[in-house]
Protein backbone atom coordinates (compact mmCIF):
# COMPACT_ATOMS: atom_id res chain seq x y z
CA UNK A 1 0.00 0.00 0.00
CA UNK A 2 1.34 3.42 -0.84
CA UNK A 3 1.87 6.03 1.84
CA UNK A 4 -1.00 8.11 0.40
CA UNK A 5 -3.44 5.25 1.14
CA UNK A 6 -2.51 4.92 4.80
CA UNK A 7 -4.44 6.53 7.59
CA UNK A 8 -3.97 5.49 11.22
CA UNK A 9 -6.75 3.22 12.43
CA UNK A 10 -7.99 2.21 8.94
CA UNK A 11 -7.45 -1.03 7.02
CA UNK A 12 -8.12 -1.80 3.36
CA UNK A 13 -11.48 -3.35 2.46
CA UNK A 14 -12.40 -4.63 -0.98
CA UNK A 15 -15.73 -3.61 -2.48
CA UNK A 16 -17.33 -4.18 -5.86
CA UNK A 17 -16.52 -1.52 -8.42
CA UNK A 18 -20.21 -0.56 -8.67
CA UNK A 19 -20.33 -0.02 -4.91
CA UNK A 20 -17.22 2.14 -4.98
CA UNK A 21 -18.77 4.34 -7.69
CA UNK A 22 -22.03 4.67 -5.71
CA UNK A 23 -20.05 5.64 -2.61
CA UNK A 24 -18.12 8.27 -4.57
CA UNK A 25 -21.36 9.74 -5.95
CA UNK A 26 -22.92 9.77 -2.48
CA UNK A 27 -19.82 11.50 -1.11
CA UNK A 28 -20.12 14.26 -3.73
CA UNK A 29 -23.72 14.97 -2.69
CA UNK A 30 -23.13 15.59 1.01
CA UNK A 31 -22.08 19.02 2.27
CA UNK A 32 -19.20 18.02 4.58
CA UNK A 33 -15.92 17.51 2.74
CA UNK A 34 -12.58 16.13 3.84
CA UNK A 35 -9.79 14.14 2.26
CA UNK A 36 -10.65 10.68 3.65
CA UNK A 37 -14.40 11.04 3.95
CA UNK A 38 -15.09 7.95 1.82
CA UNK A 39 -13.37 5.79 4.43
CA UNK A 40 -15.47 7.27 7.19
CA UNK A 41 -18.69 6.80 5.21
CA UNK A 42 -17.90 3.15 4.54
CA UNK A 43 -17.01 2.60 8.21
CA UNK A 44 -20.22 4.33 9.35
CA UNK A 45 -22.34 2.18 7.00
CA UNK A 46 -20.74 -1.01 8.28
CA UNK A 47 -21.04 0.04 11.92
CA UNK A 48 -24.70 0.91 11.38
CA UNK A 49 -25.41 -2.51 9.88
CA UNK A 50 -23.47 -4.34 12.56
CA UNK A 51 -25.19 -2.49 15.42
CA UNK A 52 -28.79 -2.38 14.19
CA UNK A 53 -30.63 -5.72 13.98
CA UNK A 54 -32.96 -4.64 11.17
CA UNK A 55 -30.10 -3.19 9.16
CA UNK A 56 -28.06 -6.35 9.82
CA UNK A 57 -30.80 -8.56 8.37
CA UNK A 58 -31.10 -6.28 5.32
CA UNK A 59 -27.30 -6.33 4.88
CA UNK A 60 -27.28 -10.14 4.94
CA UNK A 61 -30.00 -10.26 2.27
CA UNK A 62 -27.95 -7.84 0.18
CA UNK A 63 -24.86 -10.00 0.72
CA UNK A 64 -26.76 -13.03 -0.62
CA UNK A 65 -27.68 -11.08 -3.77
CA UNK A 66 -24.05 -10.00 -4.19
CA UNK A 67 -22.85 -13.60 -3.91
CA UNK A 68 -25.19 -14.53 -6.77
CA UNK A 69 -24.01 -11.53 -8.78
CA UNK A 70 -20.39 -12.54 -8.21
CA UNK A 71 -21.15 -16.07 -9.40
CA UNK A 72 -22.80 -14.72 -12.54
CA UNK A 73 -20.03 -12.21 -13.32
CA UNK A 74 -17.35 -13.38 -15.74
CA UNK A 75 -13.85 -12.66 -14.57
CA UNK A 76 -10.90 -11.89 -16.87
Amino acid sequence: MSKSNLEPGYKAVLVREETKLKLQEFRKDIPEKDLYQERRLATAALEYCLNDETARRAMLETARRIVLLDLETTRP
